[in-house]
């Protein structure tokens, strides 16, 4: 299995970034779950975001790759561009 990133063993959980704008536009699609003495509590990000991909994988028009892709491409070493020039074609 490839991943994006290294995963530490017995980590279930990861970090994405974004935006304090897009966060509290997020938090917005929250249900309450329940009420406690200090008030009302809502569902957790990683249900929303568990939802959110439940919907895109269920509707059609939102494609899914074949493969996990990197957000970022390697870093391209020297072997490999030799191994690629060997593979070009006769002009």
């Amino acid at each position: 299995m490839s991943s994006m990133a290294q995963r530490r063993s017995g980590n279930s959980h990861t970090t994405i970034s974004i935006t304090w704008a897009d966060k509290d536009e997020f938090r917005r699609f929250a249900k309450e779950v329940k009420t406690t003495k200090n008030g009302k509590m809502f569902e957790p990000d990683a249900e929303l975001f568990t939802k959110l991909l439940e919907y895109y994988k269920s509707d059609p028009t939102h494609s899914r790759n074949d493969i996990i892709p990197k957000t970022y491409p390697n870093k391209i070493s020297q072997d490999d561009v030799q191994l690629d020039s060997s593979h070009e074609e006769p002009k």
